[in-house]
C-alpha cells in the first residue's frame, strides 16, 4: 500500500482527486489532503507520505519551496506535480529539484493514475535500494572482515581496495600498519568487540584511525593509520590494563612496520614473526622490530646467519654452531644463556623452539645442546640430505635403503665428532670403539669415503679452522684458551705446533696480523673522517654499526 498527500490550493480539483477516484484499486491510500505548501509541509511532517501529488502555483507556499523542504527533510518520498498552461517556469523549478512526472491541467482520472503509477515504480526502486543499504549495512563489516583476513592470509578473492570500497566512503590510506593482540587462549566475541572499540577510541584521541580487525587463531589483528611505536606502547599498555580484569592469561601485542595496503600479508608475516621471536621479552607490553633491532645484532656477533640459514652442507653447519659456542664460552655464557640463543635463533628463522632434552642440559660444555640445535635446524632448514634426495628423485635417481643408512651413519659420526670436539682423548680409536661401537678399521675407510679425507685430518682441519675464525673473531683471547676450546692441552706448544704447520704462522703470530687488521683498519677510519670507534669485523672487513666488539 502506497499513501498519497494530495496539496492544491483549488479545494474542488482536490477533493475530487481525493474522493473521487477509487485509489484502493490501485494499492493507494489517501492520508490527507492540503490547500497550500506550508500545511502540506505540516501534514508530511505528521503523515509521512509515500508520494506527494502537489500544485505548484499556490498561495503562503508555492509548490516548488514544498518540494525543497521535503527533498531535504524526506529525501525518500516522490512527486507527481500537477502544472497549468504557461507554468513552465515552474516546471524546470521542480526539474531542478529532481521531479520528473507532470500532470497537466485539467486532468482526468486516467491521466492522474497513469502518472502516480509511474511514481509508484520511482517509490518501489526507492524502498529497494533502502533495503538493500541496509542489508548492506549488515553484511558489510563481516565482508570487510573476511576480506581483510584473505589479503593477509595471502589468498585470492579480493584486492586492498575493496577493503575501502566496502566502506562508509572512506579513503584508502598511503602507509599503515597491523597492531594485532595475541592472548593464551582466543577471544570471544565480546572481547573481541570491546578490544576494538577501545582501540578505535584511543587511537581517535591521538589523531589515528582503525580501519578494519579479524581474527586468526588467538590473535586479534587491526589495520591502523601509520602511528609510530611509542604511541601505540600506551595504548596497548591502557588495553592490557583493562583486559587484565577480564581475562586470566595475559593479551600481547605486536606492530608491523610501516607499509602499503598492497604489503598486507607481508605485514601479517611479520606479526607471526614478532610473536615467535619475542618470546623471551615476555616483559614487553608490544613487540615492534625497533626494539628486536639491538637483539638481533647482538646474535650477528656470535652467530652467522648466511651459512645457519642457506648451507647444504650438515658439517659446515656444526662448524658455524661449534665457533659461535666457543665465542659465548669465551665470554663466559652460563648453559642456559646459550640455551636461550639457540632458541631464539631457532624462532627467528623457522618459528619453533628449541628441542632440547635433560641430556643436553646435563652435558656442562654446551656440545651437546649446539649438536642439538644443528640438528634441528638442519631438519627445519629443509635442505642438505632432504633436499638432496629431492632433487634426485626429480631426475628419476631414487636413492636406495643402504644410501640413506650410510648417509644417517656419517651425520651421526659428525655429531659425535662435535659433541667430542674440546675433549682430548678424541680420535679414530676412541670414536670408532668408545662412542659408536664399531670396528675401527671398518670405520675409518667408511668415513674417509664418505668424507674425501683421513679422520685424523678432518678432526686437524675442523679444530685449526675454529681457531683461526675464534682469533679472527675476538682477536683479545689468550692463545692458551684457544689451545684448550679447540680441543689441546692447555700448555698450548702441541697446538701451537699444529697451527704453525697448517697456516705457516705461529697462534701468537696470527693473532697480532689479526689485531694489526683492526687497529689499521680503525685508524683509517678516524683519518678518512668515518665513524670513529666503529668496530671493525675482521672476518669480512665491514663495520659493524652494532656496537659490538
Amino acid at each position: 500500500m502506497y499513501r498519497l498527500l494530495i496539496v492544491d490550493d483549488e479545494e474542488f480539483e482536490r477533493e475530487g482527486m481525493a474522493q473521487l477516484i477509487d485509489w484502493g484499486q490501485y494499492d493507494i491510500e489517501i492520508v490527507g489532503t492540503a490547500w497550500n505548501g506550508l500545511e502540506g509541509f505540516e501534514k508530511t511532517c505528521s503523515l509521512q507520505p509515500d508520494i506527494i501529488l502537489t500544485d505548484i502555483k499556490m498561495p503562503v507556499m508555492d509548490g516548488i519551496e514544498l518540494i525543497r523542504k521535503v527533498r531535504k527533510a524526506y529525501p525518500q518520498i516522490e512527486f507527481a506535480v500537477l502544472s497549468g498552461y504557461g507554468e513552465y517556469d515552474y516546471t524546470s523549478k521542480a526539474m531542478e529539484q529532481g521531479v520528473r512526472h507532470y500532470i497537466l491541467k485539467p486532468c482526468n482520472e486516467e491521466r492522474i493514475v497513469e502518472a502516480i503509477g509511474k511514481v509508484k515504480r520511482d517509490v518501489d526502486a526507492k524502498r529497494e535500494q533502502k533495503r538493500r543499504e541496509a542489508y548492506f549495512d549488515q553484511v558489510a563489516p563481516q565482508a570487510r572482515k573476511q576480506l581483510f583476513r584473505n589479503l593477509l592470509l595471502d589468498r585470492e578473492e579480493g584486492r586492498p581496495e575493496d577493503l575501502f570500497d566496502l566502506s562508509a566512503g572512506e579513503a584508502e590510506p598511503r602507509r599503515v600498519r597491523l597492531l594485532a593482540f595475541r592472548g593464551g587462549e582466543s577471544f570471544n566475541g565480546l572481547e573481541e568487540f570491546v578490544l576494538g572499540n577501545m582501540l578505535e577510541e584511543l587511537l581517535e584521541n591521538q589523531g589515528h584511525r582503525a580501519y578494519v580487525a579479524t581474527v586468526i587463531r588467538n590473535d586479534v589483528v587491526t589495520l591502523i593509520s601509520d602511528a609510530e611505536p611509542e604511541l601505540l606502547v600506551r595504548i596497548v599498555r591502557r588495553i592490557q590494563r583493562e583486559f587484565s580484569r577480564i581475562r586470566r592469561d595475559a593479551v600481547r601485542g605486536a606492530l608491523s612496520a610501516g607499509a602499503g595496503t598492497d604489503s598486507l600479508s607481508r605485514l601479517y608475516g611479520q606479526i607471526e614473526e614478532l610473536f615467535r621471536i619475542g618470546e623471551e621479552l615476555k616483559s614487553e607490553p608490544l613487540l615492534h622490530y625497533g626494539m628486536l633491532e639491538g637483539k638481533k645484532q647482538d646474535m650477528e656477533l656470535l652467530l652467522d646467519f648466511s651459512v645457519l640459514g642457506w648451507t647444504e652442507d650438515y658439517g659446515e653447519l656444526l662448524q658455524s654452531l661449534q665457533v659461535s659456542f666457543l665465542r659465548m664460552q669465551k665470554r663466559g655464557f652460563t648453559l642456559g644463556e646459550k640455551r636461550a640463543r639457540m632458541d631464539w635463533l631457532l624462532r627467528y628463522l623457522y618459528g619453533a623452539g628449541l628441542e632440547a632434552g635433560e641430556g643436553c642440559m646435563a652435558d656442562e660444555s654446551g656440545q651437546s645442546l649446539m649438536v642439538a640445535a644443528a640438528g634441528q635446524i638442519w631438519r627445519l632448514s629443509k635442505m642438505g640430505a632432504a633436499q638432496g634426495r629431492r632433487a634426485e628423485t626429480d631426475r628419476g635417481e631414487k636413492p636406495g635403503n643402504a644410501e640413506k643408512r650410510e648417509e644417517q651413519r656419517y651425520l651421526e659420526a659428525l655429531e659425535e665428532i662435535y659433541r667430542h670436539f674440546q675433549d682430548q682423548k678424541l680420535s679414530l680409536h676412541y670414536l670408532a670403539t668408545e662412542i659408536l661401537y664399531v670396528n675401527e678399521d671398518y670405520f675409518g675407510r667408511f668415513f674417509q669415503k664418505r668424507c674425501g679425507k683421513r679422520f685424523t685430518k678432518f678432526l686437524l682441519d675442523i679444530r685449526i679452522s675454529a681457531a683461526e675464525e675464534l682469533m679472527r673473531l675476538e682477536p683479545d683471547i689468550m692463545v692458551y684458551a684457544v689451545s684448550e676450546m679447540t680441543g689441546y692441552a692447555a700448555d698450548g706448544q702441541y697446538f701451537s705446533k699444529l697451527f704453525k704447520k697448517s697456516t705457516g704462522m705461529t697462534p701468537s703470530e696470527y693473532r697480532e696480523k689479526v689485531q694489526q687488521e683492526v687497529r689499521q683498519h680503525e685508524e683509517g677510519m678516524e683519518s678518512r673522517g668515518g665513524v670513529f670507534g666503529a668496530p671493525f669485523c675482521p672476518v669480512d672487513g665491514r663495520v659493524r654499526e652494532d656496537g659490538g666488539t
